[in-house]
């Protein structure tokens, strides 16, 4: 899977209060289709950066996720 960082970022910024947000909602404000996102929340839970529920429709970011927003940007 190839996706652009750049909205792997974005994603991983949506999530960054530790809350439940619904898929559709973090598609939405990155303007990507409901398959892209799936696919991108899938990677990200995969490498241990989210936890998706038991039906894959909601995201909340793990401690993996939140480091990985803490690091430094050139």
């Amino acid at each position: 899977m190839v996706f652009k960082m750049k909205s792997i970022d974005t994603a991983l910024e949506l999530l960054q209060d530790s809350q439940w947000h619904l898929l559709d909602e973090i598609g939405g404000e990155i303007s990507l289709s409901e398959n892209t996102i799936e696919k991108i929340a899938t990677f990200l839970e995969m490498n241990g950066f989210i936890n998706l529920d038991n039906d894959k429709k909601r995201a909340k970011i793990e401690p993996l996720g939140l480091r990985f927003l803490e690091l430094p940007t050139e």
